[in-house]
């Protein structure tokens, strides 16, 4: 990352990727138990959805799980049909 560094939780966030307003992010603590950690971030402030583990490889396969899901979510796909609401029916 070529940003300046975040911590979170004692975890430095160490890669990460945006999709719509999500971010995804892989956070590094070298003296936790698990000492890789995967989460998903809403508006940049808030951090959910931890999946902590020890591997490296295992936190990028599961941000590559959570890529996918987030990709196929409705507000996170602009180019999806919008569905009509109530008002904007055709008259």
């Amino acid at each position: 990352m070529n940003e300046e560094k975040r911590i979170n939780a004692g975890y430095e966030i160490i890669e990460s990727c945006t999709i719509g307003s999500t971010e995804l992010v892989i956070g590094h603590n070298p003296k936790a138990p698990n000492p890789y950690v995967c989460w998903y971030c809403k508006n940049g402030t808030d951090y959910f959805w931890g999946c902590y583990v020890n591997e490296l490889s295992a936190a990028r396969e599961k941000l590559n799980e959570r890529y996918q899901t987030e990709c196929r979510l409705p507000y996170n796909n602009p180019s999806s049909p919008k569905q009509k609401s109530g008002d904007d029916r055709e008259r």
